[in-house]
């Protein structure tokens, strides 16, 4: 009994801590917006998804916390879209404050990336 009490009591304190120094994240909007913002944004989109920078709009994580990301449909030399092109699902992103700091949550692959000189507001 008295070798159960120790690793359960250690086991109790570390998830204690762990809870404690994260908190939870909170949709956020952007607090302004402006090239190096933008340019910020497309680097950790391009780092999470990868591929080409992606073109993003001067309002941007200003009104909502969410941004969907449609893929380009694929052409033929004949100008008409490649059959199949149009079936990509949308990538999505979040904009989040967590412990006063803006990230970036890219769902798909459960990635937070905090966005340096980025101020953001919890929407």
């Amino acid at each position: 009994m008295a070798k159960l009490v120790l690793p359960l009591a250690t086991l109790f304190a570390l998830g204690g801590c762990q809870s404690v120094n994260s908190d939870p994240a909170k949709p956020a909007i952007l607090t302004s917006v402006n090239p190096s913002v933008i340019a910020t944004l497309q680097q950790a989109i391009q780092q999470a998804k990868g591929g080409a920078l992606v073109t993003l709009s001067d309002s941007v994580f200003t009104k909502r916390s969410e941004l969907l990301i449609d893929h380009a449909m694929s052409k033929g030399s004949d100008g008409r879209v490649i059959m199949g092109a149009h079936n990509i699902k949308s990538e999505k992103f979040i904009l989040q404050l967590r412990n006063n700091q803006c990230e970036l949550y890219y769902p798909k692959k459960e990635l937070p990336t905090v966005l340096e000189g980025v101020t953001c507001k919890e929407l």
